[in-house]
């Protein structure tokens, strides 16, 4: 039954895939759509067949078989191989043995351009074997040439202007389909699977046909759309797909699509000697090529999918959401000190912090009553800071130590060593953080040493230009000294206002605030413990007296991701840190107790004190259908669309309470959760939302 389920949903992701979407519904309407090519959708489906069952064969991952990764390939081999002969024993043979080819190549390019360029495959297999299998043609006599099939019906087609039938016949020759009735078909599917995808296939097929009719270029190769599905899949890719799409990700899509046309007419006068389509080499190539530079130039404008790929549409929401809450770093940076410091000088700060170096930090120690010495100051240890341990910022390796310096007198500085005695430690390629003005020979790393965050790297002091001790911190992306600096956040700090302590996450401290790094309840860490394998059982109940019960399995996929799951296959990603436990994303349905444990936990930091925080949260899960479309559509090019999420942690009679909301644009509240833990989670959970329904949520 495994391998029925693994063969159905490889064999509609496969068809889906092409389109980049991997869901199988899609694949099926896209299925329909070959049949307006009978022999076509024959072939297509058992190149799909062929290549999961050799796939499957050879022990490739199931799972990647499932999302069609080796499928599709496969598909568009089958379509191509009887647009010329006619359907019989020995032309199945010959797919088959070229689909053995193709699983073979796939495999090989899989390991080339994803371990040394970080390149997906895309349908690279299927142009190699393609062109391989029609010269093999002119070898074996016993196939049966045919015209090029025309659909029956194709006469009723109304009359519409050539550059939309051109259009419609180019979506169509995605699947070899000469026909615009499923060139029809395949806009509607793609227009449902994603808005921007089909707002980039115009723009690409807009910029083609503009620019191969400027130049006087043949109208036959638009007009049969077996070249013209260059440009759009290449303006999807580029603009939409493998970069998070935005203005000026649709206007790289837009010259790749330009510079497809150009590579389409060279690569046609060579193939077309030997009566053998283009097929997707432009839009393999050229893809390729942009997403490869992209990757290179580092550009902000052009950021680079790194994740599992969605539709545009969700890897955008999904990078917005990602990028406010945690960053963009993608590491753990903590404040490089225990207890409670001052920030004397922020960023632009109007002593040092100037120019080329006005991305830093200055942070002193504090007193509860906020002074940073004690007597007059005379001495260096009348000040609190002089002394205390000095912290790595984050895991990494140490490329610089300064420690033979003296410390200066209050009141003096030592203008040749700006910097004073310092560690500059590199996390990253292109990120590195420098703390300086340490004390004489306190550094306890030595060049070369490999340090994780929290790490006790040296003691505070007052070395360098500094007339008061304080640790000074910036970042760069460049291992010399003095470097210009750029900002970073830290992951999370809590921060002392008049209201209680305000945790910040994802967060750059500014001048004046008094903050310090977050001191772990091991209760509530306990509380959210997870193991792999285990089963937690819980009730839901309405205020109609109506429950449900649910049974959450605790999931650890090969890629390292952590996982709930209910017996209906909704599911919670989440991740689990020494300080906080952080939902990820939610999918499924809504109103479940899964959703409503994944409201009330959102982001919870592991302290007893009483504290507030806010953090960013997906709109997919609060809006209708129609205004999810608008957002789509709109979200490219504004940042309003993100809903709050607002946590507050309060004690009770000696009993922590958990109370959340979650708010949109206009702050009108659209779920309220109070979270009573317990010995194990769920706890007792109470919701309502904003029609007043509530509900309770606890353990079985």
């Amino acid at each position: 039954m495994n391998l029925i389920r693994t063969f159905f949903t490889s064999t509609l992701s496969a068809y889906s895939t092409v389109l980049f979407s991997g869901r199988p519904y899609l694949g099926l309407a896209i299925f329909f759509s070959t049949l307006f090519n009978l022999d076509a959708a024959i072939t297509g489906l058992l190149g799909i067949l062929f290549s999961n069952a050799t796939a499957l064969l050879l022990g490739v991952y199931q799972e990647r078989i499932k999302k069609g990764l080796y499928g599709f390939n496969g598909l568009l081999v089958g379509l191509s191989v009887s647009l010329y002969h006619s359907i019989d024993i020995n032309l199945i043979l010959l797919l088959f043995a070229a689909i053995v080819l193709l699983v073979f190549i796939t495999l090989a390019l899989e390991y080339i351009l994803s371990y040394f360029y970080g390149l997906p495959v895309l349908s690279i297999p299927f142009v190699i074997v393609s062109i391989i299998l029609y010269l093999a043609f002119y070898d074996y006599k016993n196939l049966n040439e045919k015209q090029a099939y025309l659909f029956p019906y194709d006469k009723f087609f109304p009359e519409i202007p050539f550059y939309i039938l051109y259009y419609l016949k180019s979506l169509g020759g995605i699947f070899f389909q000469t026909s615009p009735w499923s060139g029809l078909f395949i806009a509607v599917i793609l227009f449902i699977s994603s808005r921007i995808s089909f707002f980039l296939s115009v723009i690409g097929f807009a910029i083609g046909l503009l620019f191969h009719t400027a130049l006087s270029g043949n109208t036959n190769d638009l007009s049969l759309g077996n070249i013209g599905f260059n440009y759009i899949l290449t303006s999807i890719a580029v603009g939409g797909y493998f970069l998070i799409p935005n203005l000026s990700t649709f206007v790289l899509g837009g010259l790749a699509a330009l510079v497809s046309v150009l590579v389409t007419s060279f690569t046609k006068i060579f193939l077309v000697q030997f009566n053998i389509p283009v097929f997707a080499l432009p839009f393999t190539t050229v893809t390729l090529l942009f997403v490869y530079v992209s990757r290179l130039l580092k550009n902000e404008k052009f950021v680079l999918v790194d994740f599992h790929p969605g539709s545009p549409e969700k890897n955008l929401d999904y990078y917005k959401t990602r990028r406010k809450r945690f960053g963009s770093s993608g590491l753990l940076i903590r404040l490089p000190f225990t207890g409670r410091w001052k920030v004397t000088q922020g960023y632009d700060g109007k002593f040092t912090h100037k120019d080329s170096w006005k991305e830093s930090l200055d942070f002193t120690a504090v007193d509860q009553s906020g002074n940073t010495k004690k007597g007059k100051g005379s001495t260096l240890n009348d000040y609190y800071t002089f002394g205390l341990t000095v912290l790595a910022p984050s895991s990494g390796r140490v490329v610089k130590v300064i420690h033979h310096l003296e410390d200066n007198p209050p009141g003096t500085v030592d203008t040749e060593n700006n910097w004073g005695n310092l560690v500059l430690i590199e996390h990253t390629n292109f990120l590195y953080s420098q703390i300086s003005h340490l004390q004489k020979n306190s550094i306890s790393v030595k060049e070369g040493d490999i340090v994780s965050a929290g790490a006790k790297i040296g003691l505070a002091g007052n070395s360098g230009r500094s007339s008061e001790p304080h640790i000074h911190l910036h970042f760069q992306n460049n291992p010399e000294i003095g470097s210009p600096t750029v900002p970073v956040s830290f992951t999370h700090y809590q921060e002392e206002t008049v209201p209680g302590l305000k945790i910040r996450f994802n967060s750059i401290p500014k001048e004046g605030e008094t903050i310090s790094n977050l001191l772990t309840d091991f209760n509530l860490r306990n509380f959210f413990t997870f193991p792999p394998g285990g089963l937690i059982s819980v009730q839901l109940t309405n205020n109609h007296r109506k429950t449900v019960l649910e049974n959450w399995k605790v999931h650890l996929d090969l890629l390292g991701n952590r996982y709930l799951e209910d017996d209906n296959n909704n599911r919670l990603y989440f991740f689990t840190s020494v300080d906080s436990f952080t939902c990820l994303d939610y999918i499924g349905k809504k109103h479940t107790g899964l959703f409503f444990f994944y409201l009330s936990t959102y982001r919870v930091p592991f302290i007893r004190n009483q504290s507030h925080w806010e953090d960013r949260i997906s709109y997919k899960h609060f809006s209708t259908a129609l205004a999810r479309v608008i957002k789509d559509l709109v979200n490219p090019f504004s940042d309003t669309f993100g809903h709050t999420w607002t946590g507050k942690l309060i004690e009770k009679d000696s009993q922590l309470i958990l109370n959340t909301l979650i708010t949109g644009r206009s702050n009108a509240s659209l779920y309220e959760l109070e979270l009573i833990p317990g010995t194990n989670a769920p706890g007792t959970i109470r919701i309502k939302d904003q029609e007043g329904r509530e509900w309770t949520l606890k353990n079985k």
